[in-house]
């Protein structure tokens, strides 16, 4: 998700990794990348588990961004 555009969008993406690939019910991973962007992903095999994850993952990810520390992350 890049949020350093006016309009924010995200998606769902149905994909097949296999170097991602998650036998879990749910699996998700926010990562802060250089500038003004932060990647949410969210994976796993229970439809009814992944759907309200990536909803929280998205708004973690947008409240990410210009909240440096409150989540440890480092300056990129």
């Amino acid at each position: 998700m890049h949020v350093g555009v006016p309009q924010q969008w995200s998606m769902v993406a149905r994909e097949f990794e296999t170097d991602t690939y998650t036998d879990l019910p749910v699996r998700w991973h926010i990562t802060r990348r250089s500038g003004q962007e932060v990647k949410a992903q969210v994976r796993g095999t229970d439809a009814d588990a992944v759907a309200p994850r990536f909803a929280e993952t998205c708004a973690q990810a947008v409240d990410r961004l210009p909240n440096v520390g409150k989540y440890g992350d480092a300056e990129v």
